[in-house]
């Protein structure tokens, strides 16, 4: 096996590792974070793919989206939830 082989093996090990006990499909903003952290990781590898790396931050984008899409909503929904009445029922 040439060296190229090796590093590649050892690499998708690491890979490997790194997902191990993060869900396919994350739903918190908990799993998005770790799945983020992981990817960063994984970039970070001196054996990391460039082509490879360009498909994981545009995956950390999206994934970061979506956790400000939570938190927006998390929002909303506080303030949906307060004891004022909405602002429009002020009436």
């Amino acid at each position: 096996m040439s060296q190229d082989g090796v590093s590649m093996e050892k690499f998708d090990k690491f890979v490997e590792r790194v997902y191990r006990g993060i869900p396919e499909r994350t739903s918190t903003i908990e799993e998005k974070e770790r799945a983020i952290k992981a990817k960063k990781k994984i970039i970070n590898h001196p054996d990391c793919p460039k082509d490879s790396k360009d498909k994981i931050k545009h995956e950390i984008s999206i994934i970061q989206g979506e956790i400000d899409t939570i938190k927006s909503e998390q929002r909303m929904q506080a303030m949906n939830s307060s004891v004022f009445p909405p602002r429009d029922n002020l009436g």
